[in-house]
């Protein structure tokens, strides 16, 4: 299957069959295609769980994890990181949390949006709420600003942090799914790294695309250079396989390289004419 707008993930006829049985087994065909839909226009893999679909009622609910939007806002090449939550208080109690989520224009870093989380709002009655609850309200509200900022691709995607009274077998990723045995095991195990090779792919493209546009040595630094929340642009390429890595050092090896050519090739041009007007 072919996602026009997304081609970072696509699947084949046996993946789509361990999906409907491993992932969404209780999807009807249109909930299905929805759920596809949905993992190939944000990019994440529903065999590694990275999103993952809920029934409630008989209506499904599409959810991923707060690491699952971090990861589509830096693969957008535009995440800037955040700020630190803000927490209000009122007596001793906690009352919301606010997140900022910046984003790069060029070499610029913006606010590009705020997440206000109420913690009257979102609470729920679980363990994990009742022992952390600034850091469960901080998630919600990252995951607010995260959708504001990256609206493309993050619309229509919610973390099981944002859905108040869902019952905790409803929302854990551990609890939902069936862990694939025999068989079903290792097609998941190939499956999943035909998804992964497909999404280095894609970053190698996007990354010789780039460097073809760099008119310097220094332009192309300055490229890797630009951090995204803590990491390098080099440090996330080495954090690709290590033979996708090495095309990788490869490509900029080789942009550098044409470079220096090109400035070889105009200083010559330069001192031929100079001898020419002698």
């Amino acid at each position: 299957m072919k996602n026009e707008t997304n081609e970072l993930i696509q699947f084949k006829e046996e993946q789509i069959e361990l999906i409907k049985k491993q992932i969404a087994p209780n999807a009807n065909n249109n909930e299905l295609k929805l759920f596809l839909y949905q993992a190939q226009r944000t990019g994440l893999d529903p065999l590694t769980r990275q999103i993952y679909c809920i029934h409630r009622s008989g209506k499904m609910t599409i959810q991923t994890s707060i690491d699952g939007f971090r990861v589509i806002a830096e693969r957008s090449g535009e995440y800037a990181g955040q700020d630190e939550p803000i927490y209000t208080e009122e007596n001793n109690k906690l009352i919301s949390c606010k997140i900022t989520v910046y984003k790069f224009r060029g070499d610029v870093r913006y606010p590009a949006s705020v997440g206000v989380a109420y913690l009257s709002e979102y609470a729920q009655t679980t363990p994990i709420w009742n022992k952390m609850p600034r850091v469960m309200l901080a998630k919600v509200a990252e995951a607010l600003a995260l959708r504001k900022a990256f609206p493309q691709d993050l619309s229509g995607l919610y973390t099981g942090d944002e859905i108040a009274d869902a019952p905790v077998k409803d929302v854990s990723p551990n609890n939902f799914f069936k862990e694939p045995e025999g068989q079903m095991k290792n097609l998941s195990n190939i499956a999943g790294e035909e998804l992964k090779a497909g999404a280095e792919e894609q970053r190698l493209n996007k990354l010789k695309e780039a460097l073809s546009k760099m008119q310097s040595a220094q332009e192309i630094q300055d490229y890797l250079a630009k951090k995204y929340q803590g990491k390098t642009r080099l440090e996330i390429l080495q954090s690709m396989s290590e033979v996708n890595a090495e095309k990788a050092m490869a490509l900029i090896a080789e942009a550098n390289d044409d470079l220096w050519m090109d400035q070889e090739e105009n200083e010559n041009e330069i001192v031929v004419e100079g001898e020419a007007n002698e």
